[in-house]
């Protein structure tokens, strides 16, 4: 979500897997309209190399005394803390054309349900009608010996800060070059703007961290009361007030004026 200086932008089956995750399609998609909360690489150089470890705090370096945010690390359960800085591929395709992408778990990590239904989710992401096919973007999911243009990592909490960045002391997903990075922790435990809706919230991960890859920017709310644009940065909050403090001192690529204005959460780009 939050953009480093040496990143241009930041923050994504088997037929047993398609199956078991249609079970979770009829789950409700529509973005909550909950109230907002009170403010409250192959081995990647230099990433972690000790796997298996999980952390069930909420944000391990963040200041005890720091007044709480809507960015901050929802409570849930233990999060991989490291992973190997490897990855394996998980099998199987999805979609016929569009850009060719593979789903990619770093070795360590074990997502909810197993690979699978991990990468359904992100197959069911990217082939939905309010995806990114909406506006004239198809993809289809290769595994590695099908050449992928796009990768999309499930990472462990160490090795996605280290990649992502942890200046400001909130855990964020990201895109470098043609690698998306999806962080373990918020996979498992989402965002505050989302109130508990952590489909919503894992479809939106992966639609922003794309649409960094497709070239878009970020997105501050348009209006009081609409749906937040998935180029919004969601993980920290859906009001511009709370985004403006967030990230004062910091590039984002886009003026952040708290201006009063608070979306609704939304995880599609064209809802």
């Amino acid at each position: 979500m939050r953009i480093p200086p040496f990143v241009p932008y930041l923050t994504g089956v088997c037929l047993a897997a398609t199956a078991l995750v249609a079970l979770e399609l009829h789950e409700d998609e529509q973005p909550t309209t909950a109230g907002r909360p009170a403010p409250q690489a192959s081995r990647t150089p230099g990433a972690p190399s000790t796997a298996g470890t999980t952390s069930s705090a909420p944000s391990s370096t963040a200041a005890p005394d720091r007044f709480r945010t809507d960015a901050d690390l929802p409570a849930g359960p233990p999060v991989p803390l490291r992973g190997a800085g490897t990855w394996r591929v998980v099998p199987g395709g999805f979609g016929d054309t569009g850009t060719p992408y593979a789903v990619e778990v770093e070795d360590g990590v074990v997502p909810p349900r197993g690979d699978g239904p991990f990468a359904a989710v992100v197959d069911h992401a990217l082939a939905h009608p309010r995806g990114w096919r909406a506006v004239g973007h198809a993809f289809r999911r290769v595994d590695a010996s099908g050449a992928p243009e796009l990768r999309i990592r499930l990472a462990s909490q160490e090795t996605a800060r280290a990649l992502c960045g942890f200046e400001l002391p909130y855990d964020t997903s990201c895109r470098i070059g043609p690698i998306v990075y999806l962080s373990a922790a918020r996979w498992l435990r989402g965002a505050h703007a989302f109130a508990g809706n952590l489909r919503g919230y894992r479809t939106y991960a992966v639609n922003h961290e794309v649409g960094h890859f497709l070239g878009r920017g970020h997105e501050t709310c348009p209006a009081d009361g609409a749906l937040a644009p998935v180029m919004m940065q969601q993980t920290f909050s859906t009001a511009n007030d709370d985004l403006a403090a967030i990230t004062v001192g910091t590039d984002q690529g886009v003026p952040i004026a708290a201006d009063g204005r608070t979306c609704v959460p939304n995880p599609w780009p064209a809802p």
